[in-house]
């Protein structure tokens, strides 16, 4: 047990006395299946998701003071692992807002439409992504940007969580008549006026 204290301890103080931190990963929940791996340095958020399960998967992170010097990067890499295709893909956002829209790559998948507020980006596929996306430019690559995150207001150790979710099929399939079904009643709607 006091082993496990000092090995505790030393970590704990190497993580404070090391130069520039950047925003720190707290936890990751959701299926135990699915892995979140941080690369995030100072003024830049990047992560790997590994989906075998496509349920959503919430990321915790904690601000740091360096993040809060320039505009704060938002990077990562979604590789599915579950052997089924996504045709939608979501992040959102609490505790922390957009500000600047970047690209979205799928791997082998085609992009359909990329939809985003302050709190939500939607992307649809026109072609299944059977494989990984890249939202932001995660390998740093020639032609693609990162996403900008909104720190106004914000502070060190201040926490903000990043959601990531594949929309069941069902739930696309409920969403999709309802959304039809509205735009019906306002043509009825223009129609009487």
């Amino acid at each position: 047990m006091q082993f496990t204290k000092t090995i505790a301890a030393a970590f704990a103080a190497l993580m404070f006395s090391s130069g520039a931190q950047a925003a720190v990963l707290l936890s990751a929940s959701g299926s135990p299946a699915n892995a979140a791996i941080d690369y995030s340095a100072p003024g830049l958020v990047s992560f790997n998701l590994d989906l075998q399960d496509l349920t959503a998967t919430r990321l915790d992170f904690v601000l740091q003071e360096e993040d809060l010097l320039g505009p704060l990067s938002l990077s990562a890499m979604v590789l599915n692992l579950s052997g089924m295709p996504f045709s939608h893909f979501n992040f959102y956002f609490q505790g922390i807002g957009l500000v600047g829209a970047g690209s979205v790559t799928p791997a082998f998948g085609t992009l359909g439409s990329v939809k985003h507020d302050a709190d939500s980006v939607g992307i649809h596929f026109a072609q299944a992504e059977p494989a990984e996306l890249h939202f932001g430019n995660p390998l740093g690559l020639q032609g693609q940007a990162d996403w900008v995150l909104d720190t106004s207001g914000l502070r060190a150790g201040d926490t903000f969580s990043i959601v990531a979710q594949v929309p069941e099929p069902s739930t696309v399939a409920l969403v999709l008549p309802m959304l039809c079904m509205a735009g019906l009643m306002a043509a009825r709607r223009r129609k009487k006026d």
